[in-house]
């Protein structure tokens, strides 16, 4: 039986993943599986979405693990990365379902509008709105915000997972938090100052 240390880096016991070890895999589920269902669940709207994303991502280490990257002997920013690539791919699939039914005939009773209006208040929210601001961004600006804010992630170790040079994460980071900025900006306007409002009466 291949045997391993189970409090050995990621790297080392990859190598037993490689084999086909399935309780070393095990170890690095446990190891990372909160993480990555955090990392999810800034990218999907509700808690069983982000637990379908973090088993996809894992089934996909399983699939790939000839082709898995590491970061100073961790999985984990690889791990980061596919989560956002598989909840941006399970979002698309959602929105196509969306689509498919707003094509279809509506039925024959009346509908309940209160959903809808549940819905509207939830929009004017602040988590809401952070989320809208965040789509605005591409996938890859939206990447390296999330790695090196959320997960604080080195721009080092960033540029080696996403493959493009250190310079090009850093002023990529710095225009995505422009932007984001800009966008919250837009949806939560500045309030006049007091003197402005008594000048304009």
């Amino acid at each position: 039986m291949d045997t391993f240390d189970s409090h050995a880096t990621d790297s080392a016991l990859w190598l037993h993943v490689r084999g086909g070890n399935g309780r070393a895999f095990g170890v690095l589920f446990d190891r990372h599986r909160n993480r990555v269902f955090a990392h999810s669940l800034r990218l999907v709207r509700t808690q069983a979405e982000a637990e379908d994303v973090t088993a996809m991502v894992f089934l996909e280490a399983w699939r790939c693990r000839t082709r898995v990257r590491f970061v100073d002997e961790s999985i984990l920013g690889w791990l980061l990365v596919t989560t956002h690539n598989v909840a941006r791919n399970q979002l698309r699939s959602g929105l196509r379902h969306q689509r498919l039914l707003r094509r279809l005939p509506p039925p024959d009773s009346v509908p309940d509008h209160s959903e809808a209006v549940l819905d509207a208040i939830d929009l004017g929210s602040t988590g809401n709105t952070v989320q809208r601001a965040f789509a605005h961004l591409n996938s890859q600006d939206q990447q390296i915000l999330l790695l090196c804010v959320l997960e604080d992630l080195s721009m080092t170790d960033v540029s080696q997972l996403l493959r493009i040079p250190s310079g090009t994460v850093k002023s990529r980071l710095f225009r995505a938090k422009q932007h984001l900025a800009l966008v919250l900006t837009e949806y939560n306007p500045i309030q006049p100052s007091p003197s402005a409002v008594g000048e304009s009466t």
